[in-house]
């Protein structure tokens, strides 16, 4: 007899180090999760990932927000050096549309690779200044 209660026992041991242990879900109370859930319920443990994962993307756009804003305040923030050949300005240095400061030789939108676009700006100007005129307006006079 006590050769068959050996290996039962040994195949209870096994068995209950297979069985996972398992607790009440903390937040619903309801169901029971495991420790591959953080003994969270599926449907609770499901609702924290989609959380954390909405809470990183939005940590990961501020962040890409931020090293934006560090590119354009590098751009500003050297006014005393031309941006394309780092030449010394002094009193002669030009600041063009696209906010950024040049020496006499860069200073023109072709020589260094001006981001403004003159072209739509100067559109938009003739539009302002100059309305369209109604026929029946002239007619009327």
């Amino acid at each position: 007899m006590q050769n068959n209660q050996g290996p039962a026992t040994q195949e209870q041991s096994i068995n209950q180090e297979n069985k996972q242990e398992t607790r009440l879900c903390s937040i619903c109370l309801t169901f029971f999760g495991t420790a591959a859930t953080q003994f969270y319920c599926s449907k609770c443990y499901q609702s924290i990932l989609k959380e954390t994962s909405t809470e990183t993307k939005q940590q990961q756009q501020v962040v890409q927000e931020i090293k934006q804003l560090d590119e354009v305040i590098k751009m500003k923030e050297d006014p005393s050096k031309c941006k394309v050949c780092k030449r010394k300005l002094g009193i002669s240095g030009i600041q063009c549309k696209c906010e950024a400061y040049f020496c006499n030789k860069h200073r023109l939108p072709e020589e260094h690779q001006c981001t403004f676009d003159h072209a739509e700006k100067a559109k938009q100007l003739l539009i302002k200044n100059n309305p369209l005129v109604n026929i029946k307006k002239l007619e009327e006079l």
